[in-house]
């Protein structure tokens, strides 16, 4: 059932969401958790899903979206009608392993419901996008208080679009270390990908420097493809004693530069997800819904074996408790 990471031989690259194509799934997919589920006819693959298999602290296996991969989904040969084609999608559902729990975040509906008719659970994501229509009615309907920040961190920053996609991953770290963090999947994956990313014009970053001290307070980077423009990995200085804190309209700023650089290129701006459960959701969705943009969904689905089931009803409890002690659960968008 399963086979090596190797993406089936269709012609729709150019259709798939970055996270699908094949440069990314081939970085993001090099470690041995990766895993291809396929489907065959005539022995030639017809339908693949990338995932990657890994085992929790309990020794309980557990299937993600691939390392950085915001979006996963069925590929499938062109030449099928609508129902061949969920057909296909059902065969390749239904020969997942069942000793392993998936937690999926989807890229289209239709794969959305072909694995909720095979039992799988719904697990919505909260999400927000702009789309070409609405960029005309910006800035106008950014939140008075969006206008107020972009303005005051224009006054007091420089963007630049010049950073290397090593400077921002060591920029990215070294405030995953101010912070007591450790990023939970390799950096050096996201590195190359964005390195990649930048190679073939489908990545940039955005850097927000002081005027007056030359430091670096806020970066994000994007990712894009031949629809959607996607805000993948931001980050913001961390003030060590005695070092200035950073500018409040910092990350505002750049992404108002990367709207607009979205607009410019006819695509939509995909937030990527809010998350859920996380404790500055609300943040989020109060940032993005003041940058003007409208709220959708992600198509998030999940599937628990029986143990999964019977652990995670004593792990909500045991969570809810660490939140109220020890505050913030990690988050790699902060």
């Amino acid at each position: 059932m399963f086979e090596p990471p190797k993406i089936v031989g269709v012609q729709l690259d150019g259709k798939l969401p970055v996270y699908m194509q094949d440069w990314f799934t081939e970085i993001a997919g090099r470690g041995e958790e990766t895993k291809r589920a396929a489907v065959f006819e005539d022995g030639k693959p017809i339908c693949s899903l990338a995932i990657v298999i890994i085992r929790n602290g309990l020794g309980m296996k557990q299937g993600y979206n691939l390392p950085w991969a915001r979006l996963c989904g069925l590929i499938i040969s062109e030449g099928f009608s609508e129902s061949q084609k969920a057909q296909i999608a059902r065969r390749l559902i239904r020969e997942l392993p069942t000793d392993v729990s998936y937690f999926l975040t989807l890229a289209k509906k239709f794969d959305y419901d072909q694995f909720l008719s095979e039992g799988f659970q719904p697990a919505i994501e909260d999400n927000y996008v702009i789309s070409p229509a609405r960029y005309r009615m910006l800035p106008e309907s950014f939140s008075k208080m969006t206008k107020r920040h972009i303005r005051h961190a224009g006054r007091e920053l420089v963007v630049s679009t010049t950073t290397t996609a090593e400077a921002f991953i060591n920029f990215y770290e070294a405030n995953l270390a101010r912070r007591h963090f450790t990023p939970y999947i390799p950096l050096t994956i996201a590195r190359d990908i964005l390195e990649e990313g930048l190679r073939r014009g489908q990545s940039s970053i955005f850097t927000a420097t002081r005027r007056d001290t030359g430091e670096i307070d806020a970066a994000i980077a994007c990712l894009w493809d031949g629809d959607r423009y996607y805000y993948w990995m931001p980050t913001h200085r961390v003030p060590t004693k005695g070092e200035t804190k950073p500018d409040q309209g910092a990350v505002k700023l750049l992404l108002w530069s990367a709207i607009q650089d979205a607009a410019a290129r006819g695509l939509t701006f995909d937030f990527d997800g809010v998350g859920s459960g996380l404790s500055n959701q609300d943040g989020k969705s109060r940032l993005y819904e003041g940058m003007g943009a409208e709220s959708c969904v992600r198509y998030r689905v999940k599937r628990e074996t029986t143990l999964e089931r019977l652990l995670g009803r004593t792990r909500e409890p045991v969570k809810l408790l660490i939140r109220r002690t020890f505050g913030r659960f990690i988050a790699l968008k902060f």
